[in-house]
């Protein structure tokens, strides 16, 4: 690559933009550009669903979207009702056109956090789920970093 070029091009950047996104016991860490919206919660319609952890679907921007409740997925109680739950519509990560968003069940609002790699420490947990890829702690905050991948596979073959 010509060298000139290299200089103009802007270094990595060295921090992550994330949300940390309110459950029932916990929070997950997710990436900010893996989150399309959050949205008010709002009235869920039916599916067919053989599972209890899909709660529904809702209508998003014109595109019919699952509502996953995490804390189901991973064989944890659901959460008590909440006047601040909400949803966090997910970008998927594969390259299935069959769904290219899902909804998380959340309880609040998330909180934007600015990552640098060295903030994020590994931590062992108790209560890892299944769909748990990570547990780690930012600064005082612990959260768990949801395996997406996962989540998406699972949740694409159930529907």
């Amino acid at each position: 690559m010509n060298q000139s070029l290299t200089k103009t091009l802007p270094a990595a950047p060295d921090q992550v933009d994330c949300l940390l996104i309110p459950l029932k016991d916990k929070q997950l860490l997710l990436p900010n550009v893996s989150v399309a919206e959050i949205i008010p919660f709002s009235h869920l319609l039916t599916t067919a669903s053989s599972v209890d952890w899909i709660l529904g679907r809702i209508d998003w921007r014109g595109v019919t979207v699952p509502v996953v409740c995490y804390e189901m997925l991973n064989r944890q109680t659901a959460p008590a009702p909440n006047p601040n739950a909400r949803f966090a519509i997910i970008n998927g990560v594969g390259a299935n056109k069959k769904m290219p968003f899902y909804a998380l069940l959340i309880q609040g609002i998330p909180k934007l956090v600015h990552i640098h790699e060295k903030d994020i420490q590994d931590v062992d947990a108790m209560n890892m789920g299944g769909y748990d890829a990570r547990a780690v702690t930012l600064g005082q905050d612990p959260a768990m970093i949801p395996d997406l991948d996962k989540v998406e596979e699972i949740l694409v073959n159930q529907l």
